[in-house]
């Protein structure tokens, strides 16, 4: 199952009212083996972990004590996509450099397939590196066991899926405004399992949500909040 967290109860109360998730742009750094930052850009998407029921039990998750956990047949009709990790110092990590490079110094309207570049970057991620959010070294990232969902441009009425990111952080509210018609929806047949924090918020949720019944649980995992 496909994992999404969040830290407040009524955060995953208006993903359930609402039968979708919504997308926002998200900082990610690319760099070479040199620590030489080859791409920062923002790009639309929307996270979830790939863990089974016991495994998210011996977990330590820093995203919230709150979780939707989705059917992977509904990720991969959505076009979800487990992330592709890779070493800095490995083959694939050179080609993409290349890859990258080459496209920043290729005009749009090339032949050059710039767009597709792009869209492969969006799924690729360091295995180690630095954590933006919780403003870490060396994390690992390969124990997130991460999935995306990352809309193509006419999904998301030709806005960016790549934004430089000093551009980005000026204006953050106006670019995530721009994506907020365009959520990743679902049904309830393709929920899993809903946790919470609270063992009454079960029942809160159950009756406001009957096709939930027997469906929600208390989370498990250690919930280690950001500092």
């Amino acid at each position: 199952m496909l994992n999404h967290f969040t830290k407040e109860l009524n955060t995953l109360i208006s993903i359930l009212k609402d039968s979708s998730f919504r997308l926002s742009y998200c900082s990610e750094e690319f760099r070479d083996e040199n620590e030489k930052i080859i791409s920062d850009a923002a790009h639309p998407m929307v996270c979830f972990s790939e863990y089974n029921e016991e495994e998210i039990a011996s977990k330590n998750i820093t995203y919230g004590s709150y979780c939707i956990s989705m059917k992977k047949k509904w990720a991969i009709s959505n076009k979800l996509n487990p992330v592709l990790y890779i070493d800095k110092n490995s083959h694939i990590a050179i080609g993409l450099k290349a890859l990258l490079l080459r496209r920043k110094k290729t005009q749009k309207g090339s032949s050059f397939p710039r767009l597709a570049v792009m869209q492969i970057k969006c799924f690729t991620k360091h295995v180690r590196g630095y954590n933006s959010y919780l403003k870490k070294f060396d994390f690992d990232f390969k124990y997130e066991n991460e999935w995306r969902y990352v809309p193509e441009k006419k999904d998301i009425r030709n806005n960016y899926i790549s934004l430089d990111n000093s551009k980005y952080k000026q204006a953050k509210i106006k670019y995530n405004k721009k994506l907020e018609s365009f959520p990743l929806k679902f049904n309830e047949n393709d929920i899993e399992f809903v946790f919470v924090e609270k063992e009454n918020e079960i029942r809160i949720l159950e009756q406001s949500f009957p096709f939930l019944n027997g469906k929600v649980r208390k989370y498990t995992w250690k919930y280690t909040p950001k500092k």
